[in-house]
């Protein structure tokens, strides 16, 4: 297994339509606030390096969605299938929408990607609606031409997110599309709306021409879910006397169905119909299931084909990492005065937000490391399950709990967990001020009615018995709860525990925010194509919650050190320091062809985003208190609030181009425009 990866896992979507009218949300005690006269806006021009980045940007042969084949891998047969046909012609002219803007299409369907305007809105009004769904359904039926869909593309389909941001105001719906009956796996159609209504961008990947793709095509399967479960156990090598058998079969159009394989997959596999789109015209009814192997590692999505059995697509959600911890923004024991074997930890009172935690960290009447937020534990015999006997932190909630770096890790879990307990907490209630909160599909056990789904605080395993030198997260959809799972790393001098390496803990809690947000919460399927960004994004944030007021661009940041037994300037996980100086760090855009997947293609990514980032510390400052950005709002804030809200932005299966234009979007709706020039430049 690759070091830092993450886990995502697909269920069925839910119907939330928490928005209030737009009208209803608008305040000026946002980033954005209410603007009083017109929109300061750029063009690529003005900007001194705009051209120069679009340039760059383009130079770079596209990347083919998905990996090749292999057991552990992520693969789409459609990739090579596709290949016998040429690349089809965008086929939605832009009339209509404002001169400004921009398009991207699939080559395989013909429909337009995306449609963006770099430097404003897509149009120069806003769009009429009573609330944002109704005002996004509007804006999509009018567009239908310029977005390449026809017109009964949107006869079916399903509202599977509204998702609004508090902390901008914007408000982003997502559309499913469906066709007799059935979703169709992976056709997203989402509208990202400001607080007054202008659409920021639109992303889609709705299959033009549905009905003609799906003539002749039965709803009725020639293999059943246990077929095609066992033809997903034989994609992945599995060698068993035993074959998944059927637990409850659904009567309905989907037919969802819960098979038990005892001997393969520790939980139940679920699986219902769906179609499977493969390019313009071409249609299969598909079984898309959800199989998790070994003694919890890994989880995988697939769809397979329903008549001949062949799968289609396969993604693997279980991705590992590395990194550090003690109290924000330490990133290690090695990071921290006294360095080991002293104990360098520092003890900090009543750190929940009570903005975020309104009920604080721990469950009412609980004396463990249990709370609405996060549960924390040991699971050295890997089952997914608490010990029978937890440490306690007593009536007065004093989690206080000796540690020797010198002893065996054994002699300090209590400590690691509630290590664990502090930082997972620590990132929810930071990240909850800058977006990720219920409506985005964050981590709670209850929700307080404020959106969303609850049921789905994180569970954070220490000492997990299921690997070694390594740490992963599981995200599924919103309102089931994502597991991350913090190993032990045996090296020639000593055993370091991963719930001590605080980095390793924000870029695993990372994958969650990432994945949770860039397709919606009920969408955990986004981030498995070859130019994802998932494990940039992770880096970046590991980067941004350790990072001090002494530091410099200059400087040379790594990762994962102390996991694996390095000094605090070792080399880490990555092939070259994070820095702005050239001299240390030269990636630029190219650097991701022959680049490992993910990890290399992924630290391109976060090198350009510390490039952003410094970017606006040098225009704004920096502020150590990542918990309170405004009134200040400096410059490392906007860096955390503009990735958080790019997130929102994303289109499933996201290029490097497509994560940028999602950052400039909320730029540009943001503080009156006046960072977009140096988004621009610092990108370029």
């Amino acid at each position: 297994m690759h070091p830092f990866h993450t886990a995502i896992r697909a269920h069925s979507l839910g119907l939330r339509r928490r928005a209030l009218p737009l009208d209803s949300r608008l305040g000026s005690g946002r980033p954005g606030g209410r603007r009083s006269g017109p929109v300061r806006r750029r063009t690529p021009a003005q900007c001194a390096a705009g051209p120069l980045l679009l340039a760059v940007f383009l130079l770079i042969p596209a990347i083919a969605s998905w990996a090749a084949p292999g057991p552990s891998r992520d693969y789409d047969a459609r990739v090579k299938h596709n290949l016998e046909f040429s690349d089809l012609a965008r086929s939605g002219p832009l009339h209509g929408l404002h001169p400004d803007t921009a398009s991207t299409h699939d080559p395989d369907t013909g429909a337009t990607r995306s449609l963006r305007n770099p430097t404003g809105f897509l149009m120069e009004t806003a769009v009429a609606g009573e609330d944002p769904a109704e005002a996004a359904l509007s804006y999509v039926r009018a567009n239908r031409q310029p977005l390449g869909l026809g017109d009964n593309d949107l006869d079916e389909f399903e509202i599977t997110d509204v998702v609004y941001s508090q902390v901008t105001g914007a408000t982003h719906v997502y559309l499913r599309q469906a066709y007799r009956g059935l979703p169709v796996y992976g056709a997203q159609l989402q509208v990202n709306l400001n607080r007054d209504g202008h659409v920021l961008g639109v992303n889609n990947s709705f299959l033009p021409d549905i009905e003609r793709a799906g003539l002749g095509v039965s709803t009725i399967p020639d293999l059943e879910a246990d077929d095609c479960t066992a033809a997903a156990g034989r994609d992945l090598g599995i060698e068993t006397g035993s074959a998944p058998r059927v637990s409850h079969r659904g009567k309905g159009r989907g037919r969802r169905t819960r098979l038990l394989w005892e001997e393969i997959s520790p939980e139940p596999v679920e699986a219902e119909l769906m179609w499977l789109p493969i390019r313009a015209g071409a249609l299969r009814l598909v079984w898309n299931l959800q199989l998790q192997t070994g003694e919890g590692l890994d989880f995988f999505d697939f769809t397979v084909d329903a008549a001949s059995g062949e799968v289609w697509t396969r993604v693997n959600w279980t991705r590992g990492a590395q990194y550090r911890v003690y109290a924000q923004p330490a990133e290690s024991p090695n990071h921290v005065f006294p360095l080991p074997p002293g104990d360098g930890r520092s003890l900090v009172v009543d750190p929940a937000d009570p903005l975020a935690s309104p009920e604080g960290w721990h469950t009412a009447g609980s004396t463990g490391l249990r709370g609405n937020n996060a549960d924390a534990y040991e699971d050295r015999d890997a089952d997914d399950l608490p010990p029978l006997e937890e440490p306690s932190c007593g009536p007065t909630l004093n989690c206080d709990f000796p540690l020797d770096l010198q002893a065996s890790p054994g002699n300090s879990v209590a400590a690691a967990a509630a290590n664990v307990f502090y930082w997972s907490n620590t990132v929810h209630d930071i990240q909850y001020k800058y977006g990720f909160d219920e409506a985005a599909g964050n981590f709670q056990q209850d929700n307080f009615g404020r959106g969303g789904f609850g049921l789905d605080a994180v569970l954070s395993e220490v000492h997990d018995g299921s690997g070694e030198c390594n740490a992963d997260f599981a995200t599924p959809p919103d309102g089931t709860p994502p597991r991350m799972q913090m190993f032990l790393c045996p090296n020639a001098f000593s055993e370091r525990d991963g719930g001590f390496d605080n980095g390793v803990i924000v870029h695993e809690y990372g994958h969650g925010i990432s994945v949770r947000q860039v397709g919606g919460p009920s969408n955990s399927s986004c981030l498995g194509n070859l130019q994802q960004a998932g494990e940039g994004w992770s880096d970046w944030l590991a980067l941004v919650y350790t990072a001090r007021p002494e530091d410099v661009g200059s400087d040379a940041r790594t990762l994962g050190t102390y996991l694996v037994g390095q000094a605090a300037d070792g080399p880490g996980a990555r092939a070259q320091p994070y820095s702005t100086d050239p001299t240390v760090n030269d990636f630029s855009y190219e650097s991701i062809v022959g680049a490992g997947i993910p990890d290399g293609v992924g630290s391109v990514w976060a090198q350009a985003l510390w490039e952003m980032y410094w970017a606006l510390v040098d225009v704004h400052g920096f502020d150590p208190d990542l918990g309170n950005p405004a009134p200040g709002w400096a410059g490392n804030q906007r860096a955390l609030l503009y990735v958080n809200e790019g997130f929102k932005n994303t289109i499933c299966s996201p290029t490097f181009i497509d994560n940028r234009d999602a950052i400039l979007q909320v730029a540009i709706d943001n503080f009156a425009g006046e960072d977009v020039c140096t988004l621009w430049q610092a990108f370029a």
